[in-house]
């Protein structure tokens, strides 16, 4: 009998511990799937370097950059001989440094980025529109990219800057607004400006690596794993570490290229270069509380100080109750995006083609969060 009871016990001893052995690796493997992807919606990412890259902070220090550091505002990095970088600016954007350049910046968010270029050249692929400039200065003159497309800065060693074309439209920071189509290139050099055209097929080693590294960049996206970014998605957002007013999408670290390729909010969207995205940001469905305005806290005073109301109300209510409109959706109005089909197969992919009339774009309907949730909800 104590031979029977000694088996029964030391049976229900090995389940349990074994029961435990597989929890616990449960929940690590979980966490690692959590943790395979960090997503950001800030500039200053450093996601290539080649050779020797030195980095001035704006606090003095000095040392070497590396990828995965970030460029701060104010930091001010230097390229050598032989040396390339590149570095991620609003996300979908990107600047390429080519060898002996000095870059900055000075303003990072998605209205107002600005950068410095104070020597040698570099490829900026941009995505961007009228209402989201951005600016680039060099010692002897300002431009504005006011278009989604490809150019080139280059800044001669007595100051004189040139923007060429590739494609898209810029625009002088002059009396006229001169604007540069794709094609033409601006130098300027104080109050003297000149424009002339070039030819597109002729391309150096900085034009090359540029376009090479926006094809591998894309394929990197293309390769993302739906389900462990929808967690990562999910728990970031949670976190209030984004959202889709200040960006036209996220940059997504891959764990697996060690490299941060651009995710959009919208679907079929292309890169400057015109490499399609596989994967997009609608393609995870998630509840309509992720496309709302941001909320904020409110203070109110009571007789023990000044504690935050257990209520919110939405940023910018006003706007946000005529049908306030995030940047990439007004980013697809302007290009005529073809409208979303809301029952597409998640594996498929097409690129969108230009429309004489506004597209209609996908808009989820709003999703209430389950009582006792505080507002969150799990991913699937």
């Amino acid at each position: 009998m104590s031979k029977n009871l000694f088996s029964v016990f030391t049976t229900i001893v090995v389940t349990v511990l074994f029961s435990t052995v597989v929890f616990a690796q449960s929940k690590t493997a979980d966490s690692a799937v959590k943790d395979l992807y960090v997503i950001s919606a800030k500039a200053g990412g450093v996601n290539y370097v080649e050779g020797k890259v030195s980095n001035v902070r704006a606090n003095g220090k000095s040392g070497l950059l590396l990828k995965s550091d970030t460029v701060e505002i104010g930091d001010k990095v230097f390229t050598g001989a032989d040396s390339k970088a590149e570095i991620l600016l609003n996300p979908g954007s990107y600047i390429r440094l080519a060898e002996n350049t000095n870059f900055s910046f000075v303003a990072t968010s998605l209205d107002d980025l600005e950068l410095n270029l104070s020597r040698g050249s570099a490829m900026i692929e941009a995505i961007t529109t009228d209402d989201f400039k951005v600016a680039v200065n060099t010692p002897k003159g300002r431009f504005f990219i006011v278009k989604s497309g490809v150019y080139r800065i280059d800044v001669a060693n007595d100051g004189a800057g040139k923007i060429g074309v590739w494609k898209g439209k810029a625009q002088l920071d002059n009396f006229d607004a001169t604007e540069i189509k794709a094609g033409r290139a601006a130098m300027i050099d104080g109050g003297q400006v000149e424009i002339v055209k070039f030819d597109r097929d002729e391309k150096d080693a900085l034009e090359t690596w540029s376009k090479a590294r926006a094809k591998e960049l894309a394929k990197v996206n293309s390769r993302l794993q739906d389900r462990s970014l929808r967690n990562s998605l999910f728990n970031s957002f949670n976190g209030r570490d984004w959202n889709i007013y200040n960006s036209y999408g996220l940059w997504v670290l891959d764990s697996f290229s060690a490299s941060y390729c651009f995710l959009p909010f919208g679907y079929g969207w292309n890169s400057p270069y015109g490499y399609g995205f596989g994967r997009d940001f609608l393609r995870y469905r998630f509840p309509g509380y992720f496309y709302q305005p941001p909320t904020q806290t409110t203070i109110v005073r009571n007789n023990s100080g000044i504690v935050p109301a257990t209520q919110t109300s939405r940023r910018r209510t006003a706007d946000a109750l005529s049908g306030e409109m995030p940047p990439f959706r007004k980013l697809q109005r302007e290009i005529g995006f073809q409208p979303v089909d809301e029952n597409r197969d998640s594996s498929s992919f097409s690129i969108p083609t230009r429309q004489s009339a506004p597209a209609q774009i996908y808009s989820p309907p709003p999703t209430r969060a389950p009582s006792g949730r505080s507002g969150r909800l799990d991913p699937q």
